[in-house]
Parts: structure tokens; C-alpha cells; sequence
């Protein structure tokens, strides 16, 4: 019975380690942040959070499969915050738009939107890319490398 238990289980934490370096292609990371901002008169909270598959540590591209973006316009803005766009930079100077039309968030309101993205229309992260949420008058930007958020802009 020993023998049987030594010969069955070798094989199996074998095959166990063996699946863990061949499956890198299937590791998946998630990326979130929030931050509370002040541009003029608007006083809001951004929380963005990504998902995608590789690993963020890697330096090849990376696609992105869900961006979630949620504000709230606090009660201290006296304007209605709109937001144009939502794009995902692969590079400094090449974006792609996840959404484009506007998105309007009064004075104390949570806004959530969240986008699953087809594979076909994946944008590929970057070793410098970024995501960007364009407002009416300026921009904010989060790294998801780094975890941080740059701007208003």
C-alpha cells in the first residue's frame, strides 16, 4: 500500500509542476486603484479597475479583457461632471476608444460603467501605456503598471 501511495503521487506533483510553467500563457492580472481629485470646480472620485490576461511584471504586451470605471461627483462640485471619452493608450501615441459618448455625473451621484471587451477588439498594453479618461476640459490618466494615477492634465 506505501509503494502504491509513492508511485501514484509522484507522478501527480510531477504533473502538478509541469502545468504550472506551461500554463503562463493563461495567467491573468487585475490592476485597480482610486483617488479622490480636485480640478476647478469639481471635487470627484475615479476608481478604475482592470483585468486582462498575462502578468503585469512582464514586459510584453499585455491585452486588456474588462475596464471598470466608477466616479462620484461629490456634493461639494457645484458643476455637473462630463466625461468625453475613455481610451486605452498602447503607447504614448497610439489610443484606442473604449467609449466615446458622454457621460454625465451630477453633484453627488455614483456613475459605474463597466466594459467586458471581445477579444477581437482587445487593445494590447503596452510596456508605457495607459489608460486615460478624457473629461470636458482636461484629462486624467492611470498607469496600471505602476498603480497610480497622473493628472489632471
Amino acid at each position: 500500500m506505501n509503494r502504491f501511495r509513492r508511485v501514484s503521487v509522484l507522478p501527480l506533483l510531477l504533473g502538478f509542476l509541469l502545468s504550472l510553467f506551461m500554463t503562463s500563457d493563461l495567467w491573468a492580472f487585475s490592476a485597480s486603484a482610486s483617488k479622490l481629485f480636485h480640478q476647478g470646480p469639481f471635487a470627484f472620485k475615479v476608481e478604475i479597475s482592470l483585468t486582462g490576461s498575462g502578468s503585469l511584471k512582464k514586459t510584453g504586451p499585455i491585452p486588456i479583457t474588462s475596464l471598470k470605471l466608477k466616479m462620484k461627483n461629490e456634493k461639494a462640485s457645484s458643476e455637473v461632471l462630463k466625461v468625453k471619452a475613455i481610451r486605452v493608450y498602447t503607447s504614448p501615441s497610439v489610443f484606442r476608444d473604449i467609449e466615446t459618448r458622454d457621460i454625465i455625473v451630477s453633484p453627488g451621484q455614483w456613475v459605474t460603467k463597466y466594459f467586458r471587451l471581445r477579444k477581437e477588439v482587445q487593445p494590447l498594453l503596452g510596456e508605457k501605456g495607459y489608460i486615460e479618461v478624457a473629461f470636458e476640459h482636461f484629462s486624467i490618466q492611470f498607469l496600471p503598471r505602476e498603480r497610480k494615477f497622473h493628472g489632471p492634465v
